[in-house]
């Protein structure tokens, strides 16, 4: 115990640390500040957000027909609201624009009737025509769920077609707004690319910096020397961990100033669907939210393992840098969409996901596991 807490403060020392520190500070600007400062990213996708919050106080995280109804029926007297605005007008009486449906006529060629309708929406951002124009919208995937899921099916597998038809059942999809639920999909990947690039920096350094100190031929002239391979491993496992904790807890600390927490009781098929966006599980945002992270720590775990093999076979820095760069950018690039935002998605086969974690955890062990061989073998003469 006492040489894994030394390895793991070896690992966690202050300038790895700094390094740490630094580089998060960097990412979290680069990537993750937009997705917090700017959440709702203007409009309407601040009325998607307010409209979906009204929603959820006023029919809960599920929708029957009588509620669909009282949806359509509000935005019925947000119409009436906004003849009685536009008839107040005197600039919209004098264009001949007395109720909403002259507005939603206006001609968007015509140079006073394009500025009149910019005015009201860029000058004076009357809320109320912002909410009407996103209300129609939901509206229309109310009404055209069936289609839009009929569609779906036409390109889809037999099992999807059969996950699809389970959902149509259901008939609780494409109905709330979906602002909330794509704000984490984009900050989450984000998390996920700060934190693995963080565990790379963290243990890559795990035993070529002792190659580097001329200590491997001394260690392993000792008793305790050969084992000491998995005492490391194990140290870089846990510090790994210990930092994926902690980064993840920060982070979600600041996702949480986005304050979406009223929408995690809906199921993430309740979300539109404006990106095919159907799903294997009838999990909540909230059980989504808990199946990332622990996707994350996997992929982290992964990273880990890999890094620390490729640091115990490479001469030096410079080749352990050509080494990782390709592997990082490969699972950043290509693998997290997949294996993170896409993790439940319909349109890749069930199997594949938990396939791919599971192939890249064994190879990664077995990559550890045969390095651990070669090390009890080797010959230091």
């Amino acid at each position: 115990m006492r040489i894994l807490l030394h390895e793991i403060r070896k690992i966690l020392n202050w300038k790895i640390l700094l390094i740490l520190a630094f580089v998060n500070v960097i990412l979290y600007f680069f990537l993750i500040e937009f997705d917090i400062k700017h959440f709702p990213n203007g409009r309407p996708a601040l009325d998607s957000y307010r409209i979906g919050v009204e929603m959820i106080e006023n029919y809960g995280t599920n929708m029957d027909a009588a509620e669909l109804a009282g949806f359509k029926k509000k935005y019925d007297q947000e119409v009436r609201k906004a003849d009685q605005f536009l008839q107040a007008r005197e600039d919209f009486k004098e264009a001949g624009i007395l109720s909403y449906a002259d507005f939603q006529r206006m001609d968007h060629e015509n140079e006073a009737e394009s500025d009149l309708r910019g005015k009201l929406f860029f000058d004076e951002k009357v809320d109320l025509f912002w909410e009407l124009q996103e209300r129609e919208r939901l509206i229309e995937f109310h009404n055209d769920k069936e289609t839009i899921l009929q569609n779906e099916m036409e390109g889809a597998t037999p099992n999807q077609q059969k996950r699809l038809n389970e959902i149509k059942a259901t008939g609780q999809y494409d109905l709330y707004p979906d602002e909330a639920f794509y704000n984490f999909q984009s900050i989450i990947r984000s998390i996920a690319i700060t934190i693995l690039i963080s565990v790379v920096l963290l243990v890559s350094p795990l035993f070529i910096r002792d190659r580097a100190r001329q200590m491997i031929d001394l260690q392993y002239t000792a008793k305790i020397g050969r084992p000491l391979y998995k005492k490391k491993v194990a140290a870089g496992l846990i510090s790994t961990l210990l930092v994926i904790s902690v980064l993840l807890a920060v982070y979600l600390s600041l996702f949480s100033l986005n304050h979406t927490s009223m929408f995690f009781k809906i199921p993430i098929n309740s979300f539109i669907a404006r990106m095919g966006g159907y799903y294997w599980y009838d999990l909540t945002f909230f059980q989504y939210i808990v199946l990332t992270i622990i996707a994350i720590y996997g992929l982290g775990i992964i990273m880990g393992l890999i890094s620390m093999a490729v640091s115990n076979i490479v001469p030096n820095f410079i080749t352990l840098i050509g080494v990782q760069v390709p592997i990082v950018f490969g699972l950043l690039a290509f693998g997290l969409h997949y294996m993170l935002n896409q993790i439940v998605s319909i349109w890749l086969p069930q199997w594949l996901v938990p396939v791919c974690y599971a192939t890249l955890l064994a190879v990664s062990i077995a990559f550890i596991f045969l390095l651990w061989r070669r090390e009890k073998k080797i010959d230091m003469v």
